[in-house]
């Protein structure tokens, strides 16, 4: 929680502090700065002219926590996340509450790319704020989030222009995964447009895999069809498919890339199967890491394709990027693919 020397170091809040108890300015639950008082100390920073990076930060799959947990348990979360927030964040900058389970950071020393680059990175590692385990009772909560950043005047120099700018790159790492952080850089992202980057609903997903599987008459045309369609839909770098000969294949074109492949000690819960890292792929199963290594594979998502316990291989969902956080969505499509293909292959 912020203390009044912790604020006073800024004209905006001494002035506010003059007038106000701390407890008015600070959010009761996560001791940051409350939203209205950030958000108007956002805009005194520009009126001042004076450089900073803003970024907004929403802690990924939250609504779940609630869901399985209890809402004690979310506001525990949010709790934690806020003290991190501070701990990490120090003397650099401050940090608000933008509502629900969405920070806001403000950094005055990094105004430069790889600086910001940097400090975003050391949120992610060491158990500093993301991507560490929160325990409450006999559970054990994976907490990771999504980050989106732009600096003004570089970047934005309005108020209104540096939200669109944070809030357009924290919608490109969502649809890329979550569990990650974009820095605006207006080469990548000057030109994004938040409705072109929106994923079809699952609703027409699932209508467009079955429309895709009745309207091809050959098996690899609709895995090459399916294979465009998902993974611009659903951001995957590669889907592969193993039949009931242990032969792996990359559904586009039906590419055979691997024999002989023996998964058979893959062990699955509740018919799923998750990788987050490179090494733990090679660690599970050594020849299905040789058989991703090519595509520099880390997370990984899999599914068997059995019917009355008789198995016709596997469906695997594909990306690069380490740690990413699979949606109920993706799960949902993953499931929902492998029983048409075994329907199609029955």
């Amino acid at each position: 929680m912020y203390s009044i020397n912790d604020l006073n170091k800024y004209e905006y809040f001494t002035k506010l502090l003059s007038d106000n108890k701390i407890e008015y300015v600070l959010d009761p639950l996560t001791g940051v700065i409350a939203r209205k008082y950030i958000l108007d100390f956002v805009k005194t920073l520009i009126i001042d002219k004076t450089p900073f990076t803003m970024a907004i930060l929403d802690l990924d799959n939250f609504k779940e926590i609630n869901d399985n947990y209890g809402h004690a348990t979310g506001d525990r979360v949010l709790e934690n996340i806020g003290k991190d927030l501070i701990n990490y964040t120090g003397e650099n900058g401050l940090v608000g509450r933008f509502g629900g389970d969405e920070f806001i950071i403000i950094i005055f020393e990094h105004n430069n790319y790889d600086k910001i680059h940097d400090f975003y990175a050391g949120m992610y590692h060491n158990n500093t704020v993301l991507r560490k385990l929160f325990k409450t009772g006999n559970h054990e909560i994976f907490i990771t989030g999504t980050v989106g950043s732009a600096s003004f005047p570089d970047d934005g120099k309005t108020y209104d222009e540096l939200f669109a700018m944070s809030d357009k790159t924290l919608y490109r790492g969502k649809i890329k995964g979550r569990n990650c952080y974009i820095v605006y850089v207006s080469s990548k992202h000057k030109n994004l447009e938040i409705n072109k980057m929106a994923n079809d609903d699952e609703a027409t997903i699932f209508f467009n895999i079955h429309y895709i599987f009745h309207s091809n008459s050959t098996f690899k045309d609709k895995m090459s069809e399916i294979d465009e369609y998902l993974k611009k839909n659903l951001r995957l770098d590669f889907i592969l498919y193993l039949d009931d000969k242990n032969n792996l294949y990359d559904i586009n074109e039906l590419k055979l890339i691997y024999k002989n492949i023996d998964l058979s000690n893959l062990k699955f819960n509740n018919e799923l199967l998750k990788t987050d890292t490179f090494d733990e792929i090679r660690r599970i199963n050594q020849p299905l890491f040789e058989a991703t290594k090519p595509y520099k594979a880390s997370s990984l998502l899999i599914t068997k394709l059995s019917n009355k316990n008789k198995n016709y291989g596997y469906l695997i969902f594909g990306l690069e990027r380490a740690f990413k956080i699979w949606t109920n969505d993706e799960i949902a499509t993953l499931m929902y693919l492998a029983k048409n293909i075994i329907l199609d292959l029955i």
